[in-house]
């Protein structure tokens, strides 16, 4: 492939034009059908269609459900990457439009699931299709394109899968996550922890022979709230995230500072327990 021409740009740039109205098509067909994690059915059916309609040399699904088409029959493999399941609609009400319907007009297509991230794939299958089409894919490489699957619940599950059991090792990946077109260097990885705090129930008219989990519970969801918002100095009880970035607190700082400080984002699920309603809770649990 190496460094492009201008000419070559130029024709990169006259194919994408003429393939506009059907990467829109595209786009809004796989938009037509709910795809939240591990109900991405319709989304993998609709991309593998429109894989083997352009003219991928091989598509297929992995066990997981990732679909994929690969282009060329070089050795060096380079991936591009969107993953094809969604967040819900929430509150139907809450929208203006049928987020499955959408809309598009002459700035924008709109719908559940368009920037995060099915647009990204959308241009990724017509971007390997361009340069098979300029034979920019000659026996030194290899384009595959990846819709993956439960990235919104398992960050990272999906090519996991793919690097240990589907074996497949590219020599790097291209992410269509939208950045605007900046060039973003990595990220942290994600850690789910689960907290379980343990009470002692009464009955609500004796609150004081207790000791309810939820007010404990509450101590530390302050707590993690702190590391957020906390910066590091000495005379701070909770030193905050920000400690990560300082040499003093951390022997790794340097990678650190380039990837950027970590986030904490307190607690996605709560469980309490108790025998009743009107006791306190015996037990209360945050992830």
């Amino acid at each position: 492939m190496g460094k492009l021409s201008k000419e070559e740009l130029e024709k990169i740039k006259s194919l994408a034009e003429g393939y506009k109205a059907d990467m829109t098509a595209f786009l809004r067909a796989i938009v037509a059908n709910p795809g939240e994690s591990s109900e991405e059915a319709a989304h993998v059916a609709t991309i593998k269609a429109e894989m083997e309609k352009v003219g991928f040399d091989e598509v297929k699904v992995d066990p997981q459900g990732n679909v994929m088409g690969f282009m060329g029959s070089g050795k060096t493999l380079i991936a591009f990457d969107g993953h094809i399941d969604t967040v819900g609609i929430g509150n139907r009400d809450n929208w203006n439009f049928d987020p499955y319907e959408g809309f598009e007009d002459d700035e924008e297509i709109g719908g559940r699931g368009v920037s995060d991230q099915l647009g990204g794939t959308v241009s990724a299958v017509y971007a390997a299709k361009i340069m098979k089409d300029l034979g920019l894919l000659n026996d030194k490489y290899r384009v595959m394109v990846v819709g993956t699957v439960q990235e919104e619940d398992c960050d990272g599950l999906c090519w996991e899968y793919i690097y240990h059991e589907d074996k497949i090792r590219p020599e790097f990946v291209v992410s269509s996550e939208p950045t605007d077109g900046g060039l973003y260097r990595g990220q942290r990885g994600r850690m789910e922890i689960r907290i379980d705090v343990k009470g002692v129930s009464c009955h609500g008219s004796a609150p004081d022979r207790g000791d309810n989990a939820i007010y404990k519970m509450a101590d530390i969801l302050r707590d993690v709230r702190a590391l957020n918002n906390n910066g590091d100095a000495e005379s701070t009880d909770i030193r905050g995230l920000v400690k990560m970035l300082n040499p003093k607190y951390n022997d790794q700082w340097k990678e650190a500072r380039f990837l950027g400080r970590g986030t904490c984002y307190s607690f996605t699920d709560l469980l309490h327990i108790s025998f009743t309603l009107c006791c306190s809770r015996l037990m209360c649990s945050i992830t």
